[in-house]
């Protein structure tokens, strides 16, 4: 390999080494975004999780007013499950959209999504 193949490779190595730091920050940046509202299966409640799927707002319609407090207790928790599945969705699709889902990158960014009630997207309250 002459000076000006090896000058050639390094510069391609720089490049898509700086597309894929650009690429990490939008994902980081997307990631860090999202905020996803979600209802229990009746409709009664609805709750919001932030990017780290905290709960960042609860909203009971009237129907609450006729469920009981067992019923409230579960609603919540279903709406709260549902939201969290949801932001593993949304961050999946914003991973997906920028370094690739199965990129080391990716995994590695994916992996904190992935919680308990998050890993069966089947599972509805």
């Amino acid at each position: 390999m002459d000076a000006e193949d090896a000058r050639e490779r390094l510069e391609a190595w720089q490049a898509d080494a700086s597309r894929r730091a650009a690429d990490t920050q939008a994902a980081a940046a997307g990631l860090s975004a999202l905020r996803v509202t979600a209802a229990d299966a009746s409709g009664a409640v609805e709750v919001t999780v932030d990017s780290t799927g905290a709960m960042a707002d609860v909203r009971l319609s009237a129907r609450v007013q006729r469920l009981s407090l067992e019923q409230s207790q579960l609603a919540i928790m279903g709406a709260y499950r549902n939201a969290r599945v949801k932001l593993a969705e949304a961050a999946a699709e914003v991973v997906r959209e920028t370094v690739g889902a199965d990129s080391a990158t990716g995994r590695a960014l994916l992996a904190g999504f992935r919680t308990a009630g998050t890993e069966d997207d089947e599972v509805r309250y």
